[in-house]
Order: C-alpha cells, then sequence, then structure tokens
C-alpha cells in the first residue's frame, strides 16, 4: 500500500506503487485534494484537456451530497455510512457533518484505506472510522460495523458519492440486491443518498466515446440511466423531488445540467 503524507512522497517505502494512477487518488486530486501522485494528476489534467466541464460536473454532485448531509443532519440524523469513499477530500463527509456526527467511511482499495487513515487526525478517533470491504458485501461491511462507532439501532444515512459508475462489474439487479440488504438491517428513518454519472444525455456516439477514454485513464466505467438507477433502488423510497439532475436538488436550479443523477431516499418499514 501507498500512503502520503503530502504529494508525491510515499511514506511506507512502496514508492513503486504511485508509478500508475489510482482511481481514489485520481478523484482526490480532481476535488482538489494532497493525497496523489504525478499519473494520478496526469490521469486526470489528461481527461479535463478532453473534456473542461468535467471538474464542474464533479463538484456539482459533490455539492448535492453536502445539500443532502445538511438535510440529514436538520432531520436529526447524525450518523453516515459512506460507501465506495475513496480518500476524504479537505471537505469531506467527516468534515461536513461537524464534531457531534459519527461517521465510517469504506472502501476495497487498500491505497483509499491507508490514505484515509493517514489523512484522520487522532482526535476523531471514536467518531470516525474506516472499514477496509466491497460495499456489495453488505453482510461483511454490517459486521464490522458492530464494533462502532455507529449505532445501527438509530438511523444511518447512507451515502454514494459518484461511486456506482465505478462498479462497472454490476448490473443493476446485483446493485438492488446489495442496496436492499443495507435497508433491511438500517434502522427506520434511515436514509440513502446516491449520486451517480448517466448516459442519458449523451447522444449514442458521444457514449461510445467517452467510456474508453476514461477507462484508458483510470477505471473501468458504467453509467448508470435512470431506469437502470430506479432498478437499483429497490424498496427504498425516493422523497422528493425524486431522481433529478444533481443541480436540481432539492429545487430546480436552472443552472447547467452536470450529467448526474441525484436522489435521496428513505428506509420505511
Amino acid at each position: 500500500m501507498d500512503r502520503t503524507g503530502g504529494r508525491g512522497q510515499a511514506s511506507d517505502g512502496c514508492p513503486e506503487l504511485a508509478t500508475r494512477p489510482n482511481l481514489a487518488r485520481a478523484t482526490n486530486y480532481l476535488v482538489g485534494g494532497g493525497a496523489n501522485f504525478a499519473p494520478d494528476r496526469a490521469a486526470v489534467n489528461e481527461m479535463l484537456a478532453m473534456d473542461p466541464g468535467l471538474g464542474r460536473r464533479i463538484q456539482a454532485g459533490r455539492a448535492f451530497v453536502a445539500r443532502a448531509v445538511r438535510d440529514a443532519l436538520d432531520g436529526g440524523c447524525d450518523q453516515f455510512l459512506e460507501l465506495g469513499a475513496g480518500i476524504p477530500s479537505p471537505a469531506g463527509l467527516h468534515s461536513l457533518v461537524g464534531p457531534d456526527a459519527r461517521v465510517v467511511y469504506v472502501d476495497v482499495d487498500p491505497v483509499a484505506v491507508a490514505h484515509t487513515r493517514d489523512l484522520l487526525a487522532a482526535e476523531e478517533a471514536g467518531r470516525v472510522a474506516v472499514v477496509e470491504a466491497d460495499l456489495r458485501d453488505a453482510a461483511g461491511v454490517l459486521t464490522q460495523l458492530a464494533t462502532g462507532p455507529l449505532d445501527l439501532g438509530r438511523p444511518v444515512t447512507l451515502v454514494c458519492n459518484s461511486v456506482l459508475q465505478w462498479v462497472a462489474d454490476s448490473d443493476g439487479t446485483e446493485l438492488a440486491r446489495t442496496f436492499e440488504a443495507y435497508r433491511s438491517a438500517l434502522a427506520p428513518g434511515s436514509r440513502l443518498v446516491i449520486s451517480v454519472a448517466h448516459p442519458d444525455e449523451l447522444a449514442a456516439e458521444e457514449a461510445a466515446e467517452v467510456r474508453p477514454i476514461i477507462e484508458a485513464a483510470v477505471a473501468p466505467l458504467r453509467l448508470r440511466g435512470r431506469a437502470e438507477l430506479d432498478r437499483i433502488l429497490g424498496a427504498w423510497e425516493p422523497l422528493p423531488p425524486g431522481i433529478v439532475d444533481a443541480v436540481d436538488w432539492p429545487v430546480a436550479s436552472g443552472a447547467e445540467t452536470s450529467g448526474f443523477y441525484a436522489v435521496v431516499c428513505a428506509a420505511r418499514r
């Protein structure tokens, strides 16, 4: 695993692992973090050269998640489980929710987990934790949560921030089973917050062009259309306004669309 104390400086004696792009580190660079290396920055800059609007769209998805998290806090939910969290940025979830809320980050990538553990301050122990697990292994994730810091007897907000398009080998049916497992295990009043890149505004030739460009730079990609996202949600109940562009949650903004669907759901019993 490679860890950094700053850009480009490996802290665990394994600099060879920093010679190729890593999705978590590349995303960290794209959103203004410092836990990345030159190959990650080069991959992102290559994508930005071909698609200058990418940064704006990513930020729109993150801004939606920030609004949804504040809404959850206003509704009395102070526990958050972020799936496929990658490496937190300076404005990561644990910073957004304040010192009294509890957060668990989950990621399958040991690189992301190592960086996250390095970045979290010692004083956050007890309220912020990191779990190395595949988000699709709901039972495994929930088992690891048994030791804290979340109280699964109270509502939890489940956050999937721009991650489902990277679970490229799973279709909507498999992910629907995954999210149903979480819904069944979490307390009534829990929420699900999803932002995901979609192809629904792209012409067929554009969609065909986008995927190989991004995959060549960072990782396999599967854009999720509205119908597939609706299937993934299953018995989770979308709250108004339902599935909308990220810039239009919770109300239509009139801003340029982001290419990310956004939805907040409730777990009912």
